[in-house]
């Protein structure tokens, strides 16, 4: 059996590191399990819930679930936000902790083709929707990415930059 010896300065770098990406609110969970009792991933079963992320993080064993794919499922509902007694904006949290997965280039597969999209439509997730729009008076493309070649190709320019394409998707 392998034991993981976790030292006080471990837990800090992680809190320091997740802090860092934009978790700020990290040091306020008290695990009190609200976020979790609304989530769609701690619902469906996925391995990491908010509140299992954070308390990971909190006690410095964030690096052992790196590989794993569950944060890549949210959808960033803030449910978990919106019941937070303690303002810990868990949402905010689980995209720290990506960011944090795609620095060390630990991005799931299934995070594979909406990154693709990213690159190629400026959204991550979208649909062919230009007959319904035109149905309901709308012009075919919106006013995004999809109709602006200048901004689509300044999302391109940001994530060429980025850690992002040392992952060789686009």
């Amino acid at each position: 059996m392998n034991v993981i010896n976790v030292t006080s300065k471990n837990r800090q770098e992680a809190i320091e590191k997740i802090i860092a990406l934009g978790g700020e609110g990290i040091v306020r969970c008290i695990q009190c399990g609200a976020c979790a009792s609304v989530c769609p991933l701690a619902r469906t079963g996925f391995t990491l819930n908010c509140k299992k992320l954070i308390r990971l993080i909190q006690t410095g064993h964030w690096e052992e679930m790196i590989e794993d794919p569950s944060t890549w499922a949210c959808v960033a509902c803030n449910r978990c936000t919106e019941v937070c007694p303690r303002d810990v904006k868990p949402s905010e949290i689980i995209f720290a902790y990506r960011r944090f997965q795609a620095m060390e280039l630990a991005i799931s597969t299934s995070a594979t083709m909406s990154q693709m999209n990213l690159y190629m439509k400026g959204h991550a997730v979208f649909s062919e929707a230009a007959q319904l729009r035109q149905k309901v008076g709308l012009p075919p493309l919106p006013p995004t990415t999809l109709s602006d070649e200048k901004a689509l190709k300044e999302v391109q320019t940001l994530l060429e930059n980025s850690p992002m394409a040392e992952l060789g998707l686009f």
